[in-house]
């Protein structure tokens, strides 16, 4: 192994960190945020605007059933009143006043719980108003957001690719095998798969070695297991 593959293994573990950090930067958008939390009011404001109307239209059926019942009685009233203009039996006359009595009541009081309805459906009717006039604010607000997001993202995201791309040059040096056990160790171990021996340290795990492990290493290939972590440790490259 040569001291070119162990500074290429380095290198790949610098673009990876490079990498997490720039997805979680990508992640912790404040945009991307700020989206679901839009998005989560528009669903919120919807369930009220559903509630809205499906109120309006209990409503609005409760008053034609009363304003076809009002028509009806109207109708029958006529007809009542035809029968006693036609009629000169005074019991008879004395009847059909009385139910026509009856029926003029129960329109006064159809007429008056109409009046109610109406009142509740022009309440409702606002409210549908003032729901739909929010959600035209959240939607346009959902769609500033996605536009800034896809500014600030797509500039991250161009930043990644071009990570990924000098990746792919270093993990081709490294060479597959150890790339596959580099990224083994890697996913393992938080993201962080090699470190480098720094006078007595591995700077993967920042931990002091013993004076003969680092005789070993020394005297050992250009990367190796560091005794602490288990990481890979690169003992020498080029630039050492």
């Amino acid at each position: 192994m040569t001291v070119d593959v162990a500074e290429a293994l380095i290198e790949l573990q610098s673009i990876d960190v490079e990498i997490l950090r720039a997805e979680k930067r990508l992640e912790d958008l404040p945009e991307k945020r700020a989206i679901l939390t839009t998005r989560t009011k528009m669903k919120e404001t919807s369930a009220i605007r559903e509630k809205a109307v499906l109120l309006e239209r209990r409503l609005s059926s409760e008053l034609k059933a009363r304003q076809d019942e009002i028509s009806s009685l109207t109708e029958k009233i006529a007809a009542e009143q035809a029968k006693v203009m036609a009629t000169t039996d005074h019991r008879q006359i004395q009847a059909l006043t009385r139910e026509m009595d009856g029926l003029k009541r129960r329109v006064d009081k159809l007429e008056v719980e109409s009046i109610q309805f109406m009142e509740r459906i022009d309440k409702a009717r606002a409210q549908i108003a003032t729901v739909d006039n929010a959600l035209e604010k959240l939607s346009q607000s959902e769609q500033d957001l996605i536009a800034r997001y896809r500014e600030v993202g797509g500039a991250i995201q161009t930043e990644i690719s071009e990570l990924r791309a000098r990746r792919a040059v270093q993990a081709a040096r490294v060479g597959e095998d150890l790339v596959s056990r580099y990224e083994r160790i890697r996913d393992a171990k938080g993201g962080i798969g090699a470190g480098r021996l720094d006078g007595g340290s591995c700077t993967a795990c920042h931990m002091s070695l013993p004076a003969e492990r680092v005789r070993e290493l020394e005297s050992g290939p250009d990367i190796g297991v560091c005794p602490q972590c288990r990481r890979l440790i690169v003992v020498r490259t080029e630039s050492t």
